[in-house]
């Protein structure tokens, strides 16, 4: 008698029969209380153009619906920029999301080898923002939105560049 088992478009034979598996992870950050950042140093460098963006952009062979995006994005997020600005918890709350995002960013980039393009990895990117919201849920109100365009004012001030070198 032979070992198979018939499988939906599949003959499968030998001892072992395969599974695909299917991985959970939960990933867990502490709450943020308030501002760890004692100092606001968090700084917008002038693009005005958003010429650096654009070709930070370029760099990272990402397609022109990505860039006008990209530019949308980062005026919503300066929008919201202008009114954490106005006090300084703000400014140190905003320093620390910042620095939080530049992070989560790293983690992805660091295993990253030169000439790979950042594009390729953004939903990894993308996949931190729901914990760094609820980080911050108790303190300020952010959503997904405003870190894709605090990322996209990251890349004018050249914190991330698209294409690892």
């Amino acid at each position: 008698m032979e070992n198979s088992v018939e499988q939906t478009h599949n003959n499968v034979s030998g001892d072992l029969v395969g599974r695909d598996k299917y991985v959970i992870q939960t990933v867990m950050t502490s709450k943020a209380r308030s501002a760890i950042r004692l100092e606001e140093d968090f700084f917008i460098n002038s693009d005005d153009d958003n010429s650096t963006l654009l070709r930070k952009l370029k760099d990272g062979k990402t397609n022109g619906m990505t860039r006008t995006r990209a530019i949308t994005s980062k005026l919503s997020a300066m929008k919201i920029i202008f009114q954490l600005n106005k006090s300084e918890e703000g400014k140190r709350i905003l320093a620390d999301i910042y620095e939080n995002l530049l992070t989560c960013v790293s983690r992805v980039t660091m295993p990253m080898e030169d000439g790979e393009l950042l594009k390729h990895k953004s939903d990894d990117i993308f996949s931190h923002f729901p914990a760094l919201v609820s980080r911050y849920e108790d303190i300020i109100e952010i959503d997904e939105a405003f870190l894709e365009g605090l990322l996209y004012i990251a890349t004018s001030n050249c914190a991330i560049r698209w294409k690892v070198e």
